[in-house]
């Protein structure tokens, strides 16, 4: 790009938390990445730090964002996210240089076809997520169908069954043995018929009266709820609102983010470790 390349870039894993430590040696700057949502001031004696993770590997621009003098539009920043392999190979393959000699990456070739390795890992990714959603989404199809479609109204009709046959039985042995107890003391058997019966008739009436009560209560409850619901809307919209505006906002990219960085964290500090240990 004209006017924001550089001779030597800044060089960073992606998928891997790292810190940028930013200072100035004349005057106030500014180092900022506007598609990394990064800026930090470098403020001479001072030292700032600001916190880095790419998503995926890449070239990345900037420029100084900080009025600073008459060459302020002559200070490009640029960043190349590479993954934790090749991040760890090239400190590997820089560690005996000085700082300034090993600030370049140097093999911009090697460079090039990493980057498109990347990007085809990334693509042949995606695909698998894309393939897992659809059979994922098919099973789950076929899951409910079975579930709300065969098992529920089976399984529906068999408990009312069973329940219907229950209660037909316990009646009718009810009234065998009331008609019994009928034949052998009429006067007791037809005193406790009258009280179950008025005990049905005021269960009957209690639920005539209440009911109307119980439903108004019910639909107080319910237009109230309404009410704070749609008073709470714009708390709720702004919230949402605030939400997207990151860059993943569902929990599910979250998660996924996380894990990937936990991962390419693994694979660099074992790295290191191996190799650092056999010096």
């Amino acid at each position: 790009y004209r006017m924001l390349e550089v001779d030597n870039r800044c060089v960073v894993s992606c998928l891997l938390q790292m810190r940028g430590l930013i200072t100035s040696d004349d005057v106030v700057h500014s180092w900022a990445i506007p598609s990394a949502s990064v800026k930090a001031d470098g403020v001479p004696g001072r030292t700032n730090q600001v916190g880095l993770c790419f998503l995926y590997p890449g070239v990345f621009y900037g420029q100084c964002s900080e009025l600073c003098g008459v060459n302020h539009s002559f200070m490009p920043v640029c960043v190349e996210a590479v993954s934790s392999k090749v991040f760890s190979e090239w400190i590997m393959g820089n560690h005996n240089f000085n700082m300034n000699a090993s600030s370049g990456f140097g093999n911009r070739n090697r460079s090039c076809l990493v980057f498109i390795g990347d990007k085809i890992y990334w693509v042949f990714y995606s695909m698998f997520r894309g393939t897992y959603f659809v059979v994922e989404l098919y099973f789950k199809w076929w899951f409910y169908l079975l579930k709300f479609g065969i098992y529920w109204p089976v399984k529906f009709v068999f408990e009312s069954t069973f329940s219907l046959t229950t209660w037909a039985l316990n009646t009718s042995y009810s009234l065998v043995v009331w008609f019994v107890w009928f034949l052998s003391d009429p006067v007791d058997a037809s005193t406790s018929a009258i009280v179950w019966l008025g005990g049905k008739a005021f269960s009957v009436i209690h639920f005539s009266v209440t009911s109307p009560v119980m439903a108004f209560v019910w639909l107080t409850k319910k237009v109230w709820s309404l009410t704070c619901l749609v008073a709470n809307l714009p708390f709720v919209v702004f919230d949402a609102w605030m939400n997207c505006m990151s860059s993943f906002s569902d929990n599910e990219t979250k998660q996924w983010v996380v894990m990937q960085v936990a991962r390419s964290s693994e694979v660099f500090y074992k790295a290191m470790v191996e190799y650092y240990s056999k010096k």
